[in-house]
């Protein structure tokens, strides 16, 4: 595992240097699957219109927009990520988006969310989990925030289970992404960054096991694509 420091380093680097790549970053780690896996996650929040949901990790803002639609000209949608150059992109990415006023960019840490107890009807995660360093911690946060019977739904990277296929696919994570990375961004380090954070990241079983522990009922593991990817989605219950 990476101290602390030292992740915190390589996080920062690798969203620096590919926000302006992002897509396509998620393009080549997906196989291609990203935009089917994010389709799925956003209906696993199963939101109504009118709803208020916190985008934690936001990213490009791909993820935002989407919940922006399902909430409607009604709701409330907050997007919050640590990286001030991926949230100049979401900018950009919103500017021109028909539901842009419901929607609020904030510069943040998933470790320590600026927001009161209770706040939201859903949270959502994407590609968040792996690069904090605390994990539990963040999901403390995302069960704080919740409202009762709130859920929180997580999209990450995973373990894929076919045995051949597994070993395939950390092969490609190890060499191919890498190398594009060295193309498009002449940093071949920080690609090498998201090989080493799939491979320390807890298998999607025992994230279902600390969701539990967090105090998350009824949290399910849905795994995408042969478990190249996972989403998890847990309730918070009444206190």
């Amino acid at each position: 595992m990476f101290r602390k420091s030292t992740k915190e380093w390589r996080v920062s680097a690798f969203f620096k240097s590919i926000a302006h790549h992002y897509d396509l970053v998620n393009t080549i780690a997906s196989l291609g699957q990203h935009h089917h896996w994010r389709k799925f996650t956003v209906e696993k929040t199963n939101l109504s219109s009118g709803q208020r949901v916190l985008d934690v990790c936001c990213g490009t803002g791909m993820i935002t927009k989407d919940l922006a639609r399902k909430v409607g000209p009604r709701g409330n949608v907050v997007g919050l990520d640590l990286s001030p150059e991926m949230l100049a992109v979401a900018e950009k990415n919103l500017a021109d988006f028909e539901l842009k006023s419901i929607i609020q960019l904030v510069n943040g840490n998933a470790m320590a969310l600026p927001f009161p107890d209770n706040s939201f009807d859903r949270v959502i995660i994407g590609y968040g989990l792996r690069n904090v360093t605390d994990m539990r911690q963040a999901l403390r946060e995302l069960y704080r925030v919740l409202k009762p019977e709130g859920k929180a739904v997580s999209l990450e990277l995973a373990k894929p289970y076919p045995p051949i296929f597994n070993k395939l696919y950390y092969l490609y994570m190890a060499r191919i992404v890498p190398l594009t990375g060295l193309i498009f961004t002449s940093n071949k380090e920080a690609y090498l960054y998201l090989h080493d954070s799939v491979l320390t990241y807890p298998h999607q079983y025992e994230v279902t096991h600390i969701f539990e522990q967090i105090g998350f009922e009824e949290v399910n593991c849905f795994e995408l694509s042969w478990g190249i990817a996972a989403v998890h989605v847990g309730t918070k219950p009444y206190s």
